[in-house]
């Protein structure tokens, strides 16, 4: 039931979402500057593009959140991959006309200077003071939807490592009126993020851990590819993309923002601090399963 209704809450809020950015692409593609979008491929642009995508690899974290939920899902092993791809294709097709038209009607310079609100003003050529309100409100969307997701995605994670005593019992507790602790958590590191970094920094330390967890998982999906099934080569090619674009971000990182740069070193050192004592506090062993166990597992989620 609970699931239920975070996803019903969930979609009112992407339609709304892809509404205004529906508008938004469709009024501006009209007075789009064809010479401002037209493709430089020369080895600099090249290489910014290679940075751009290593920073912003967060924009598309948010498909592992689908695998979250499929405990609580209606036929997993065949809606799991569908909502993945189907996802992947729909965003990357809005992502693409809403950076046209963005890059199409305000010049890049006025961008740059724009930051954090860059889209509400490049509604402004086309929409007026009204085009900024509107794109304005779709952000607000854009965050409750993150923050939904994430919170169920991230109670769902707590309590399944508690199940397996990985984590502190109280996290086990399903009444989330009840069992505050994991969103405390979240919003002490959230402010402390958000104090120390920009958005651009707290987007490089957010997409350096998801791409580490990625790596970790994609060895184990190899490793376990008897059981599980898949082709190895794919397991493989994507693990070196992954850790290619790991390694330009952090080259990114160190070239021009070497506060972002400790500060993931910092999270991943930090996150194995918290283990390290809680093991100590608690006398709990890392446990390696059995393969045949976490194959049961999975297939018992897949039914």
């Amino acid at each position: 039931a609970g699931s239920e209704r975070v996803g019903k809450v969930e979609f009112v809020i992407v339609l709304v979402k892809l509404i205004i950015l529906g508008v938004f692409v469709v009024l501006g593609l009209r007075s789009v500057h064809l010479d401002w979008i037209t493709p430089q491929l020369d080895a600099h642009h090249a290489r910014q593009a290679l940075d751009g995508t290593a920073v912003f690899f967060l924009a598309y974290m948010g498909f592992g959140l689908v695998t979250n939920a499929s405990e609580h899902m209606r036929d997993p092993q065949r809606n799991v991959p569908r909502a993945i791809f189907l996802s992947i294709f729909v965003v990357s097709v809005v992502y693409i006309l809403v950076s046209v038209v963005a890059v199409g009607n305000l010049p890049l310079p006025a961008l740059i200077r724009a930051e954090d609100f860059a889209l509400a003003e490049a509604a402004k050529p086309f929409l007026g003071q009204w085009g900024y309100i509107l794109v304005s409100v779709g952000a607000l969307f854009s965050i409750a939807s993150a923050l939904n997701a994430t919170l169920y995605g991230g109670a769902n994670i707590a309590y399944a490592l508690a199940r397996d005593g990985e984590l502190p019992p109280v996290f086990q507790r399903k009444a989330w009126f009840q069992a505050p602790e994991g969103l405390y958590i979240t919003v002490a590191l959230s402010l402390f993020f958000t104090l120390l970094l920009n958005l651009g920094g707290i987007a490089s330390v957010t997409s350096a851990v998801v791409m580490v967890i990625y790596l970790f998982v994609l060895a184990a999906h190899y490793r376990m590819t008897p059981q599980c099934g898949g082709r190895r080569w794919i397991i493989v090619t994507g693990w070196l993309l992954t850790l290619g674009v790991f390694v330009a971000l952090m080259i990114y990182q160190w070239q021009t923002s070497r506060l972002s740069f400790w500060a993931i070193w910092a999270t991943f050192a930090g996150s194995l601090l918290v283990e390290v004592v809680y093991r100590s506090r608690t006398g709990r062993e890392m446990l390696v399963r059995e393969l045949g166990t976490l194959v049961q597992e999975f297939r018992h989620i897949q039914r």
